[in-house]
Order: structure tokens, then sequence, then C-alpha cells
């Protein structure tokens, strides 16, 4: 065997062991995405709001790119929807005008940490560096400030939530999936939202799903159809705390 032959073998072999070995990532990674938020559930996070109106929230990710982002904004719009976006850090330093256009169209933000990390693997120092620089970077770029929290892939236990509850903030992560980076078709992904809709629904979203821009028409047709109402998370936390106080308030007995 000559030495042109081994050398274009040996290529092969690199070539079949890169490929694999790019499968495999590929699939842990695909596998870590699209897993559902942690279970077991964490007591005092958010994965839906309790009440029994037909009332569910929209709730989407801002982490990449910007090409749908316009879109998804003009028709939430369009069918007067207020919804509530959890922005990565990261995404806001470059994209400052567009996160600005959430407020201006009458949505709210949510803190979704600076780079996009899993927060279950940092150390404390790690995590408290976080936690800042998103909060710093909101307010340089938008002069707000928030209390809602969603952790990077929905991955929380309880010393992240514990952290987060302990600097003033809610976590909130979500009773239905859209998994709008799937290749699913917009009847697909729109049958999936309307199959799983029940009251007090958090609906988990992302902003970069071109898939997700040609169903959100029909999904919110479809809950308006069956008289669901669709508001900020905000709105529906409210609403949940505020039957809660009617519920144990003590009826006014007149002694006479």
């Amino acid at each position: 065997m000559d030495r042109q032959t081994r050398l274009k073998k040996r290529k092969q072999r690199y070539l079949v062991a890169l490929l694999l070995f790019l499968l495999i990532l590929s699939f842990f990674l695909h596998k870590q995405i699209t897993a559902p938020a942690h279970s077991p559930l964490i007591e005092g996070a958010y994965y839906r709001v309790e009440t029994k109106e037909k009332a569910c929230t929209f709730t989407f990710e801002v982490v990449w790119g910007s090409q749908q982002f316009g879109n998804i904004l003009n028709i939430l719009d369009r069918h007067q929807i207020s919804a509530t976006f959890f922005v990565d850090g990261a995404w806001l330093r470059k994209h400052a005008d567009l996160a600005r256009e959430i407020l201006i169209r009458g949505h709210e933000i949510g803190l979704h940490g600076y780079e996009h990390k899993l927060m279950t693997e940092m150390d404390d120092e790690e995590l408290a560096a976080d936690f800042t620089k998103a909060v710093e970077t909101l307010q340089k770029e938008l002069n707000i400030k928030t209390n809602l929290f969603r952790p990077p892939f929905g991955e929380l236990d309880r010393r992240v939530f514990n952290y987060a509850h302990s600097q003033g903030f809610i976590t909130v992560l979500w009773s239905i999936n859209t998994q709008d980076w799937l290749n699913l078709t917009r009847d697909q992904l729109s049958k999936k939202v309307v199959k799983s809709i029940h009251p007090g629904a958090i609906i988990l979203m992302h902003t970069h799903s071109a898939q997700l821009a040609k169903a959100l028409p029909v999904i919110i047709q479809s809950l308006q159809q069956q008289e669901y109402e669709i508001v900020p998370f905000s709105e529906l936390l409210q609403r949940e705390l505020k039957n809660k106080e009617d519920e144990h308030a003590a009826p006014y007995v007149w002694d006479h």
C-alpha cells in the first residue's frame, strides 16, 4: 500500500470519526433543548397559574436572531394581544432598539439570564454574576427593572430558584411547550397548542421561529374561538392572587 493510499484511508477514518462525534453531540444537544421544564417540579415556581377562568399567557423567549421578531410583534398588534417576553441579556445588548419595541407595543419583559447558559451548572459566584450582568443590561439599555425570571432551557433546581427568589424574582416556566424550533407544519404547531390548552396555561414560544410566525395567527384565532383570553403573565398572576384573597376573606357578619 503506497503512502498516498494510506493517507487517503486515514483521512476517511478521521471524517467518519468526526461525523460520528457530531451526530452524538447533536443528539445530546437536541435532548437538552427539547426537554420539557425540569421534573420534579420546584415548589414556588410557576408552571401554570391557578384559575378557573378561560385565560392563558403567551411567553416568548428572545435569544437568537431577529428575522421573525418584527413579524411576531405585528401579529400580536393585529390581534390586540399583550404578551410576556423573556429577553436574553446578550441579545438585548445587540438589539436594544428591537427590545424597546416590546415595551412600546405594550408588552412586558422578563429576565432570561445573560449568556443563555445552564444556570444549574454554574457555581454560586457565576450564578450571581450572570444575574447581575443581565439586570444591569436591562437597566442600561431599557431603563427598566423586572421581577420576572425564566432560566435558560427551563433548567431549574432549588439553588437557582432560591437565588432568584432572594433577588426578588418570580420564576416562570411553562405548562405548554410549542416546540416551535422543530420542523412542524403550521397546522401541527397550532393543533399542539389548541389540544393542550387549559385555564391558566403558560405557553412557551420563541421569537426566532419562522414556523411560529406562520402558526401564531391560527393559534390566536383558535383560542379566541374557544373564548380564551390571552394576557401577559403578570396580569394572569394578579387574577390568581385576587381569587385567593377572595376565597380566604372571612364573610362579614352583622351582629345585631
